[in-house]
């Protein structure tokens, strides 16, 4: 049995067992049919907010620092996201709340455009989530989605170093104490070749005024995962200011970077 057969098999027992632990950390009673009946009218209804715009999540959170959340913008709001990278590189993106669950957008990356040296635009990527269902007190909240944007352009290869998500499915819940929310999927992106990765992570929102986020993106060998972690601020409860740290565990390839993050409604 050689080491990255060990290490996929290790990487999927624990992406297992994260959503095991999900879907059982519960508390309650299921809900009734009438009250069933109820959330699948309402299902599309515009005028429903879904809990990404309530109160108690400032700025929607529809996302960590690479991995996502099963949080979606609501119908009518849009969210923009600017990402300041490695040698003044900006990734722009933008998602609509085109209904009530599901979100599409793009993603516009421009390498080297804050510095001296000629700044290089890479073609746009196409993103997508839906929110299948919200969560109650017995089954944690689902979404799925499509993302194609990667990280760090290699103009020899016609690819990114770092793999977009591509497909993916995730679970989310609050887990222990409130506002402390925990999230784990899968994703393809190597359609032809059939790699599947698991991600992992939580966030834990202080006050409505700061965020605390961890996550592990990118599980299938041991090399390629990578540790995230860092802070989002509140100054408004529609904008969001990061401070995020990539690749903690591999020195070569550690990274900073600052995001700006911005929910308005039309």
């Amino acid at each position: 049995m050689n080491r990255h057969f060990c290490s996929r098999t290790l990487s999927l027992i624990l992406l297992f067992g994260f959503c095991s632990f999900i879907l059982t950390t519960t508390v309650g009673t299921p809900l009734n049919a009438a009250d069933q009946k109820g959330k699948w009218h309402e299902y599309f209804e515009s005028g429903k907010q879904s809990k990404s715009e309530d109160d108690s999540n400032p700025e929607g959170m529809v996302d960590l620092i690479d991995v996502p959340t099963t949080n979606v913008v609501d119908y009518g709001a849009f969210r923009l996201n600017e990402r300041f990278y490695s040698q003044g590189g900006v990734q722009s993106h933008l998602s609509f709340g085109v209904f009530r669950r599901l979100n599409i957008g793009a993603t516009w990356d421009v390498e080297k455009l804050i510095g001296s040296d000629s700044a290089y635009a890479n073609v746009p990527t196409l993103n997508a989530k839906f929110r299948v269902y919200d969560g109650d007190d017995v089954l944690p909240s689902f979404a799925i989605g499509y993302d194609g944007q990667g990280r760090f352009y290699n103009h020899d290869l016609s690819q990114y170093n770092e793999r977009e998500h591509g497909l993916y499915g995730l679970l989310g819940r609050e887990i222990f104490v409130p506002e402390l929310e925990a999230y784990g999927g899968a994703n393809i992106a190597k359609f032809k070749e059939g790699e599947a990765y698991g991600f992992i992570g939580a966030s834990y929102t202080i006050e409505q005024k700061l965020a605390i986020m961890v996550e592990y993106d990118n599980i299938r060998t041991a090399p390629e995962s990578r540790f995230n972690a860092g802070i989002r601020i509140f100054p408004l409860p529609s904008l969001g200011l990061d401070f995020d740290v990539r690749n903690i565990a591999s020195d070569p390839g550690r990274e900073r970077i600052i995001r700006i993050n911005y929910v308005g409604s039309f």
